[in-house]
C-alpha cells in the first residue's frame, strides 16, 4: 500500500534538504527520499576535512537549515541537527526508480526497495554525483581507476595519476602529495577553471617538484599491468609532443558530472538540447514542464550550495501558494537600477537575455546567477570605457547602444548590441591594445 503526502522531496542535496526542512517547520505533509544511507551523499563524499564556501557572500541565506562556510565535517553535524531538530520526514536507502503521473491524479513514486508513495506535488532536488564523468577512454573502469576521493590519507608511498583541472582535482592532488608521488594531467595550458587559491596552490606544487604536470595532455588507454608487476597500471597519454606513458598504482579522474538525463526525462521532463551539460527549462518558481514537478539545485542549474538552499525553501512556498521574492531579487534589482528603462528584475533579465547573444543559451536561473558577478555600465556618449595601454581585464557584452573602438591611424570601429569586446586583456593578461568609447544609449 502506498504512502500519500503533499509533497514528496527525491534527493536530500542542500536543495531538497532545505526544501524538506521548511515543508516540516511549517507543517506541510512531506517525504524526504535519499538513495544513500546519510544526508547529503555529494558534500559527504567531498574529501575528509575540506573547508566548504558559502559562496555567493554577498547572497542571504533563507532556510531553516544553518550553512556556514567551514569544514566539511561541521557542516554535515551542523544539518543533521537541524533536519532532526525539525523532525524531517526522512526516509534513507529509497532510491527512487520511477516517477509517473496520471492526470488528475497525484504522482506516483516507486522505490528500488520496493516503497511506494503517492504525493500531489514532487520536488527533485538529485543533483548530479550520482553521474560522475568517466575517462572515456579504455581501461576507465579498472579497479584502481575511481571518480571520487574520500579520504587521501587512506593512501601512501603510491604513484597517482589525478586527471582534471577544477578545484576538485587539484584539493585532491595537493592533499595526496603530502604521502604520494602524485601526476597531475591538465587538458589545457593552466588552471583556468579553478579558484585563485586552488591554482596558487596547485602551481606552487608544480613548481617546488612536489607534484609533476602534463600540461595540454589527455588519456588515451588505461591498461593493468601482470601481478608482480613494479606498479599496477600503464597510461598512455596524447600529449602535445606526441604519445607518452606513466607508470602508476591508482588513477583518480575529476571530471565533474552530467545530469542523471535517462531518468529525469522518464519523469517527462524535457531537455532543450542533446548537449550533456544541458539542464530542464524550468519556470521563475522552479516549476518544470510537468506540471506539479519541481527542479531545484544543481540540475536546474544552480550549484552552490546557498543558492540550493534558497531555492529549497521557496519551492515550498511556491507550492503552499505563498508569494515570496528570490533571494538575490534585492541584490539584482540594485544592480539594474541604472539601466534606462528599467522596470523590474525579470524584465531586464530578459532584455539582457534576448541582446547578448553569448547569454542566449543558459537558463533564467543560471543567468540569475551569472549578473550576481557581473556589472552594469551605463558610460556617458563620449566616455572612455577603457583606454589603450590600460592594465585591466574586464570582459564587455553590449546589452543596448553602440561604442567605437578606436584603433591604430586613428580609424574607429563601430560595435553595436549583441558584440563584445576586451576579451583579449581577459585572454592574454596583457595591456588594452585599443581605446574604447562610448556612445549614444550605452548599456554593457
Amino acid at each position: 500500500m502506498s504512502e500519500r503526502y503533499k509533497i514528496a522531496i527525491v534527493g536530500s542535496g542542500p536543495g531538497g534538504k532545505s526544501a524538506a526542512a521548511r515543508a516540516a517547520e511549517a507543517g506541510v505533509s512531506h517525504v524526504l527520499l535519499e538513495a544513500s544511507p546519510h544526508l547529503s551523499n555529494t558534500i559527504f563524499r567531498y574529501q575528509k576535512g575540506k573547508h566548504v564556501m558559502d559562496e555567493p557572500g554577498i547572497l542571504p541565506l533563507r532556510s531553516p537549515l544553518p550553512f556556514r562556510a567551514g569544514s566539511r565535517e561541521t557542516i554535515l553535524k551542523a544539518w543533521d541537527d537541524g533536519v532532526a531538530r525539525l523532525k524531517v520526514n526522512v526516509r534513507f536507502g529509497h532510491e527512487v526508480s520511477k516517477i509517473r503521473r496520471t492526470e488528475p491524479g497525484p504522482f506516483e513514486i516507486a522505490c528500488a526497495n520496493g516503497a511506494r508513495f503517492l504525493a500531489d506535488y514532487v520536488v527533485l532536488g538529485i543533483g548530479l554525483q550520482g553521474n560522475l564523468r568517466k575517462l572515456g577512454v579504455p581501461g576507465e573502469d579498472l579497479p584502481f581507476v575511481q571518480y571520487q576521493l574520500d579520504d587521501p590519507e587512506e593512501y601512501s608511498g603510491e604513484t597517482i595519476v589525478v586527471v582534471g583541472a577544477g578545484d576538485a582535482a587539484i584539493e585532491n592532488a595537493v592533499a595526496l602529495a603530502k604521502q604520494n608521488n602524485v601526476v597531475i594531467i591538465n587538458r589545457k595550458d593552466e588552471f583556468s577553471r579553478a579558484k585563485k587559491g586552488n591554482e596558487q596552490a596547485i602551481l606552487k606544487a608544480i613548481e617546488d617538484g612536489s607534484i609533476e604536470c602534463w600540461y595540454n595532455s589527455a588519456p588515451e588507454k588505461v591498461t593493468a599491468l601482470p601481478e608482480g608487476s613494479r606498479k599496477r597500471m600503464r597510461m598512455v597519454l596524447a600529449t602535445d609532443k606526441g604519445k607518452a606513458q606513466i607508470l602508476c598504482d591508482r588513477v583518480i579522474a575529476r571530471l565533474g558530472a552530467t545530469a542523471p538525463r535517462a531518468f529525469v526525462e522518464a519523469c517527462g521532463i524535457v531537455f532543450p538540447s542533446k548537449d550533456p551539460a544541458a539542464v530542464p527549462a524550468i519556470s521563475p518558481q522552479y516549476e518544470s514542464n510537468v506540471k506539479g514537478m519541481y527542479i531545484v539545485g544543481a540540475l536546474g542549474g544552480y550549484p552552490l550550495i546557498k543558492q540550493a538552499m534558497n531555492q529549497g525553501y521557496e519551492v515550498i512556498e511556491y507550492i503552499e501558494g505563498r508569494k515570496v521574492e528570490p533571494a538575490d531579487e534585492p541584490l539584482l534589482r540594485d544592480k539594474f537600477q541604472s539601466m534606462p528603462g528599467f522596470a523590474s528584475v525579470t524584465a531586464a533579465l530578459d532584455r539582457i537575455q534576448k541582446n547578448v547573444r553569448l547569454l542566449s543559451h543558459i537558463t533564467p536561473l543560471q543567468l540569475r546567477e551569472f549578473m550576481l558577478d557581473s556589472e552594469i555600465r551605463t558610460p556617458v556618449p563620449g566616455a572612455a570605457v577603457f583606454e589603450r595601454n590600460d592594465y585591466t581585464n574586464s570582459f564587455y557584452s553590449i546589452v543596448d547602444g553602440e561604442v567605437q573602438v578606436q584603433v591604430d591611424g586613428g580609424r574607429r570601429i563601430t560595435l553595436r548590441r549583441g558584440e563584445f569586446f576586451g576579451e583579449m586583456s581577459l585572454i592574454s593578461g596583457r595591456r588594452r591594445s585599443a581605446t574604447v568609447v562610448a556612445g549614444s544609449g550605452c548599456v554593457l
